[in-house]
């Protein structure tokens, strides 16, 4: 028997009143709009972006419970179960590490700030999605900021993503999706409200 067996993430969604294949059916189709998109923008810009190179992945990687939902339907399908064992187990473990910052997450927003962004940096772990060659294991299916990491404006104007992007583009005049907006659009699909990180959900998923 299995340590950690599959989920039926499909009743788990029907609990909240969602059916979850459409709801995946239409954030899909918000992943390859995007997609699309940053082909276009992006083309000549040779960004330092590629598989091996996980500068993105050290860092607060958050996402929907919908885009969960896809990324782990994604796993369940694709994986070995011992290697979705693996994630699972360090999920676990980076949720028993962080789990004071991780829970504050979700709770109000801290006195005399606007937003959760100083809390989250407090975060730095490398994702427990991420393979040992650096690949992302959900790649397909990866959330919509993994998407806009360094082919997208932030909210300042700036480009948002890591250093490496920063520096290449420095000076560059560039065509890039505005963040914000684009994250915007998953605000109208079910399980779409407030944002966690993976080990959160792997926790609520499968810890005790």
């Amino acid at each position: 028997m299995e340590r950690f067996p599959p989920i039926d993430l499909h009743a788990l969604a029907a609990q909240e009143g969602v059916e979850l294949e459409p709801a995946l059916e239409e954030l899909r189709a918000i992943y390859a709009d995007v997609d699309a998109r940053n082909e276009v923008n992006t083309k000549s810009l040779d960004l330092p972006c590629h598989r091996g190179c996980d500068a993105c992945c050290h860092e607060s990687v958050f996402l929907t419970p919908l885009e969960f939902f896809g990324a782990w339907d994604w796993i369940q399908q694709n994986l070995e179960a011992n290697e979705r064992e693996r994630i699972i187990e360090k999920g676990l473990a980076l949720y028993a590490e962080n789990q004071a910052v991780i829970e504050a997450l979700s709770g109000p927003v801290p006195e005399g700030e606007s937003d959760h962004f100083k809390l989250a940096s407090q975060l730095r772990y490398r994702c427990p999605i991420l393979g040992e060659d650096g690949g992302c294991r959900v790649y397909p299916m990866r959330e919509l900021l993994a998407r806009l990491f360094g082919c997208s404006f932030n909210a300042e104007g700036g480009v948002y993503g890591c250093h490496l992007v920063g520096e290449h583009l420095a000076g560059k005049v560039v065509t890039l999706l505005p963040t914000q907006g684009t994250a915007a659009r998953l605000k109208r699909l079910p399980l779409s409200e407030g944002r966690q990180v993976y080990p959160y959900y792997i926790h609520w998923l499968y810890g005790e």
